[in-house]
């Protein structure tokens, strides 16, 4: 069955695929969150990605655009069905496109797994396509001290396969990321490492350590609410995404934090299985899952309804004060600009927050109460409800 293409907006500034949650590490430190990066043993079974064939027919409805690449991510994207599925993607669809991985594999395997397809992952960019995560604890657990030095080693050899790699990141296909975590006194001498050989990005550790909210973000308290010691519980308020971000199911989502969230409590896979039965027919039978269960639940991927439009309608969401740090973190858009007409730019857009009265009391007499006001519902605080 040939699904309907998408209109992509001009807006939309990131397309991410979580092809499997599966993982070969165990990161203290993963965007994928505690719950799922501690325990990753149900997400190498089957009924917990969809097959290659399934993603090819899902991902043939995005039309093609040189600014604006499928980026595959997990989990680690490699190891996806056995280390074999990748390139059955990536060598049928028409695409370019990004590869977020740890290269815990060799050149040859790494090759292999991408089917051979290595022009797939080639293209004019200010940034390398291939980015390779650094991990100090867990990859001196597998490499041992010199865990840094193996891993440029092993990005270099993938020259070998033909991609790039250049010191210089907008020459390099392949570049190397690591967070700056605020305990991490060695990353000047990473740099001197990389220096001259391949582009190594440190992002902002996100997140509170020894009492500090590290991060820059737009939205007050919208990571640390209950644990900031000025309220015990999450807001209401309305959120739309300027993201597809779509998991290892096909379910798409408003955010990463509901993604992560109904992973952690296994939803999706049982979801999953309802929903094939109906065609994959998700607005046609949405009423029959609750509320709950569906929170921050957009559409599927294989549902023939589903439109890009359904990105953009705000939804009410029930966990401000709980959101991951890079969709509310102010960051780089696909142009690595930091602003949209002037605006700066969050993975997700949030309006009307509901501030109890209590609340909005103890805020006022803060020096950054100012910083809630545009986003506040009614512009100002609401009865408790």
């Amino acid at each position: 069955m040939t699904l309907p293409v998408l209109n992509l907006p001009e807006s939309l500034n990131y397309i991410g695929v979580f092809l499997t949650l599966d993982c070969n590490l165990k990161c203290a430190y993963c965007i994928n969150g505690e719950d799922l990066a501690q325990d990753r043993r149900p997400f190498g079974r089957p009924e917990t990605t969809l097959t290659p064939e399934q993603w090819v027919q899902g991902l043939a409805r995005i039309p093609y655009r040189a600014d604006l690449p499928i980026t595959l991510q997990g989990g680690e994207p490699t190891v996806y069905r056995g280390g074999r599925g990748l390139g059955a993607i990536v060598g049928v669809l028409p695409h370019h496109f990004d590869l977020l991985t740890n290269l815990m594999i060799k050149a040859d395997r790494f090759r292999d797994s991408i089917g051979g397809n290595v022009e797939k992952f080639q293209r004019p960019a200010p940034y390398p396509s291939v980015r390779v995560s650094y991990h100090t604890a867990e990859m001196e657990r597998v490499f041992g001290v010199n865990a840094f030095e193996q891993l440029i080693m092993r990005c270099e050899s993938l020259s070998k396969i033909g991609l790039q790699i250049s010191p210089n990141k907008a020459k390099s296909d392949v570049g190397i990321y690591m967070v700056a975590h605020p305990e991490n006194g060695a990353i000047a001498k990473l740099q001197e490492q990389a220096n001259g050989r391949i582009p190594l990005e440190t992002k902002t550790f996100l997140g509170t350590h020894e009492g500090r909210l590290f991060g820059d973000y737009l939205y007050p308290y919208s990571t640390n609410l209950p644990g900031s010691g000025i309220w015990n519980s999450t807001l209401q308020c309305e959120c739309r995404t300027t993201e597809l971000l779509i998991d290892a199911l096909g379910f798409i989502w408003q955010c990463h934090y509901h993604l992560y969230k109904a992973w952690a409590r296994r939803q999706p896979p049982t979801l999953h299985a309802q929903l094939a039965e109906r065609g994959y027919r998700f607005k046609d039978n949405r009423a029959q899952w609750g509320n709950a269960q569906m929170q921050g639940l957009i559409g599927h991927l294989l549902d023939p309804a589903f439109e890009t439009s359904d990105l953009a309608t705000f939804r009410p969401c029930p966990s401000y004060g709980s959101c991951v740090g890079c969709d509310t973190k102010i960051k780089n858009d696909r142009f690595q600009s930091l602003d949209d007409a002037n605006q700066p730019h969050t993975s997700v857009e949030i309006r009307n927050i509901e501030v109890p009265q209590e609340l909005a009391q103890r805020l006022q007499g803060n020096a950054g109460w100012h910083d809630w006001q545009p986003f506040l519902k009614d512009g100002g605080p609401t009865p408790h409800g």
